[in-house]
C-alpha cells in the first residue's frame, strides 16, 4: 500500500481539514461538541404502544426455531428412509439377477416373498 503526501491545501490521509504545516495542535483539535436535542412527535400513549414486546418475540424466534428443527429433522429421517429402501430394492434386485433359469427365478421370488430376504 502506498501512502502519497497530500497535494493540495486540505488534502490529507488523517483529516480531511489538515493543511500542509500547520501545527499537529490545530489539526487534531477536536471540535467542540453541541449537544443533540431530539424531539418526537409521538405521544407518550403511543410511544408505549410501539414499544417493542422483547417476550413475545423470543417466543416467536423459539417456536420458528424449533418448527425449524422439525423440518430439517424430518427431511433427514425421510432421505436416510429413502437410502435404506433403495439398498434393499438393490439387493432384492441382485437376488433376482443371480437366477440361472426361469425355474430357479420363480423359486428365489417364492423364497422372497415368504422370507422377505433376499439371500439363501
Amino acid at each position: 500500500m502506498r501512502l502519497y503526501a497530500p497535494l493540495y491545501e486540505g488534502d490529507s490521509i488523517l483529516r480531511p481539514d489538515a493543511t500542509i504545516g500547520a501545527p499537529v495542535r490545530t489539526v487534531f483539535k477536536t471540535p467542540d461538541s453541541a449537544p443533540d436535542f431530539v424531539r418526537s412527535n409521538i405521544q407518550a400513549e403511543a410511544a408505549n404502544a410501539t414499544a417493542l414486546d422483547l417476550h413475545a418475540i423470543e417466543q416467536t424466534a423459539r417456536a420458528m426455531h424449533g418448527a425449524e428443527v422439525a423440518r430439517l429433522l424430518k427431511s433427514a429421517y425421510t432421505a436416510v428412509v429413502g437410502w435404506l429402501e433403495r439398498i434393499e430394492t438393490q439387493e432384492r434386485d441382485n437376488f433376482f439377477a443371480a437366477s440361472a433359469n426361469l425355474s430357479d427365478l420363480e423359486r428365489r421370488q417364492r423364497y422372497w416373498e415368504r422370507t422377505g430376504c433376499a439371500h439363501y
